[in-house]
């Protein structure tokens, strides 16, 4: 098992994340890859968000986790036992999510932290992280993450409307960019990154004419369980941690089509838009509402 240094867990309570190089070997990735590749909709499940532009950035979202590969790779034995080090106690999954940009798309994540929503939904403190996977090759091109080092030590700042979407205050982002750093994160096919939620993060449109998928899974303390009602999702449930082995064993029932994915039914309450993929906010009526922020 892949187990991390203390030097490692050290530079992600420094920088607010690790990079891991080939934390999954490109056989492990191959089926999503080939999956995603082949049916980019995810059979309908995929959904657009508007970013401040009006462009649609593409995700599907669970919080359940299936048979199929999807639900399998949250809970593989390295990725939990890395996520319990960097969080010094037992994690649960929060919920795991695809984001997929297609060639030469326009939509872009806006500068935010994972804290700035997870928070309204009743989370006490930020004892919350996410490893991001490269599931295809992450380029500048491709619009790979952006980071700014060291921003989780800012705790959580106030996100507002941005357009059509939700971000943090665009005066306080200038002033935190004059004093820290902005890393851009390219990654190889498998390798990871697990990052703060309070780490301040952003990517930009895909200019090449490959697609760019990440698979994010997030994990919560188990002792910092949501306290708002309507958050049974988020609620702490047991983790069924399975082998590294499982993948390439073939312990999974397909990569995708049985896995339960959340609907666009409801309001996230965080102001983002839904979209049909494909389609710009402002010139398309949003299909109002998403039942997980970001």
């Amino acid at each position: 098992m892949r187990t991390l240094s203390q030097a490692e867990i050290d530079q992600y309570r420094t920088d607010g994340y690790v990079r891991l190089p080939g934390f999954f070997s490109r056989e492990e990735i191959a089926p999503m890859q080939t999956a995603c590749h082949a049916d980019p909709t995810l059979s309908g499940a995929l959904m657009a968000l508007a970013d401040s532009q009006g462009n649609a950035q593409e995700l599907v979202l669970y919080t359940e986790l299936s048979n199929d590969l999807v639900g399998v790779i949250p809970r593989l034995e390295h990725v939990v036992m890395a996520a319990e080090a960097l969080l010094g106690g037992s994690p649960y999954h929060w919920h795991s999510k695809l984001s997929m940009k297609q060639p030469a798309s326009d939509g872009t994540w806006d500068w935010h932290q994972d804290y700035g929503y997870w928070y309204h939904q009743g989370v006490l403190r930020p004892d919350m992280l996410t490893v991001a996977i490269a599931v295809d090759e992450n380029t500048a091109e491709k619009g790979c993450m952006s980071v700014v080092k060291g921003s989780h030590l800012l705790g959580r700042i106030e996100h507002g409307r941005k357009g059509e979407a939700t971000g943090v205050d665009q005066a306080r982002l200038e002033q935190v960019l004059e004093s820290l750093e902005r890393v851009e994160w390219p990654l190889d096919v498998g390798d990871a990154v697990y990052f703060h939620c309070n780490l301040l993060h952003a990517s930009g449109p895909n200019r090449s004419a490959r697609p760019r998928t990440l698979i994010h899974c997030s994990y919560n303390a188990v002792d910092n369980s949501p306290f708002l009602p309507g958050q049974e999702a988020h609620a702490y449930r047991p983790l069924d941690v399975m082998p590294d082995a499982a993948i390439l064993d073939g312990a999974w029932d397909t990569v995708f089509d049985n896995q339960i994915f959340i609907s666009s039914d409801g309001d996230s309450g965080y102001g983002y838009k839904v979209l049909r993929p494909g389609t710009r906010a402002d010139s398309q009526p949003a299909r109002m509402g998403v039942s997980e922020a970001l």
